[in-house]
């Protein structure tokens, strides 16, 4: 189905050749977490003590990969609000490469916080069954007439179906994620965990702009990050920078980031310093859970990665043990098939990474050649829609090199350079 392009929503200006946006506050669950205080205490207390034992928690030491089943409730008041399956299987595809560590972008994460930005060996998949135990997508759609922009506090009635919305499926199966227009400036907000059973309105709202791959209207967050950010809400984590106004007292409970006074907006291109970190590296603005624009981010810290296990292991325990089960996410339509070599030139150490050329069969064939076709090396991981896979070469001789990928049908290949 061919997408519309949605209506521009945010004002902007050229200026030297680039578009200004009105600075916005990006995520609205610190201050969603402070209403719930009066809303609903008993869900607040249940909030706190969570977050209170938060940091006593460790996760297992495993590398078992925990697939949470999503749903997505889409409410739409105009047409190009609802938007269409492509857009959310691109959704779940960057979830996935985000919490995989497999976004290409990792290129980008500074050298010195490379080796605590880890695979969080969490990965999201759209159910494939109901709470009935009915066949399902994984999404569900409602026209609302009547409301055209959901303005905060009572968002929250989008999770109620007799209040406009659309009822969460029992969040002790699914991570509900409600895509609407939500107050213009705020692009999402989650729950957090709770002790004891997880509320009905348990999940994540993100507007519906920036859900998926967006177009000009949504830069500079049109990249899906916004899920990803908010994900780490309901997962457990904190704003990198402890959400303390700006001085360096608050925390975010993470050990192995960066002390930061506050939020960061743009994307800097360099090393970037405050009153609570005046050394190199500096703060981690690269960090999922910063404000930076969705092309600046690209890591989650280990430190991270094992609070948001634990989260799971612990609060959200039942997830792991869901019936809904997993629809296998297709290729995105139109997408074209990429091989990624990186870092390049090489030192014989790399990772190739193969998005959209899902095999038909079970396994993709990799092989390295040297110019006269001597296969130096090879793998043949699973089949699968974004596929990462690492080799350690590094008594290769100086010089080019061809890698090939086959899915049973069809070649890519590209050539590298080892120095």
């Amino acid at each position: 189905m061919k997408r519309l392009l949605r209506p521009f929503l945010f004002l902007f200006l050229f200026v030297n050749g680039t578009i200004a946006f009105t600075q916005i506050q990006k995520c609205y669950s610190v201050e969603y977490f402070k209403n719930i205080q009066f809303t609903n205490p008993e869900l607040y207390a249940r909030m706190v003590e969570a977050q209170q034992n938060q940091p006593s928690v460790l996760a297992k030491t495993t590398d078992q990969v925990y697939k949470i089943p999503v749903v997505v409730h889409i409410i739409y008041n105009k047409e190009y609000e609802n938007i269409d399956d492509v857009e959310v299987f691109e959704q779940i595809n960057i979830l996935n490469a985000d919490y995989r560590r497999l976004n290409s972008d990792t290129i980008l994460t500074p050298l010195a916080f490379q080796n605590i930005a880890v695979d969080c060996n969490i990965e999201f998949c759209l159910a494939q069954f109901d709470p009935d135990g009915n066949p399902t997508t994984g999404i569900e759609r409602k026209l609302n007439d009547s409301i055209e922009e959901w303005l905060l506090p009572i968002a929250e009635r989008v999770k109620y179906t007799n209040q406009g919305g659309l009822d969460a499926w029992p969040a002790t199966s699914y991570l509900n994620i409600w895509v609407i227009n939500l107050q213009d400036g705020i692009l999402g907000y989650a729950t957090g965990p709770a002790a004891g059973t997880p509320s009905d309105g348990d999940g994540i709202v993100v507007d519906y702009k920036n859900f998926g791959h967006g177009d000009v209207s949504s830069k500079p967050y049109d990249l899906g990050r916004t899920a990803t950010h908010e994900i780490g809400h309901w997962l457990g984590l904190n704003h990198i920078w402890g959400d303390d106004g700006g001085n360096c007292m608050g925390s975010d409970l993470i050990d192995d980031t960066p002390n930061q006074a506050d939020h960061t907006y743009g994307c800097p291109d360099a090393e970037v310093y405050d009153m609570c970190n005046t050394e190199t590296p500096g703060i981690m603005y690269q960090d999922y859970m910063d404000y930076t624009d969705d092309a600046c981010m690209n890591l989650f810290t280990n430190g991270q990665k094992n609070k948001m296990r634990s989260v799971i292991e612990t609060y959200r325990a039942s997830l792991l043990f869901s019936e809904a089960g997993c629809n296998e996410i297709p290729p995105i339509p139109g997408d074209r098939a990429e091989l990624i070599i990186y870092p390049v030139p090489t030192n014989g150490q790399f990772t190739i990474v193969i998005k959209n050329f899902k095999a038909l069969q079970e396994t993709m064939e990799i092989r390295i050649y040297n110019t006269l076709g001597q296969i130096m090396a090879g793998a043949n991981p699973t089949s699968e829609n974004t596929v990462a896979q690492y080799f350690d070469l590094q008594n290769l001789p100086i010089g080019c090199y061809f890698v090939t990928v086959f899915n049973g049908t069809y070649f890519l290949s590209q050539q590298f350079l080892v120095y």
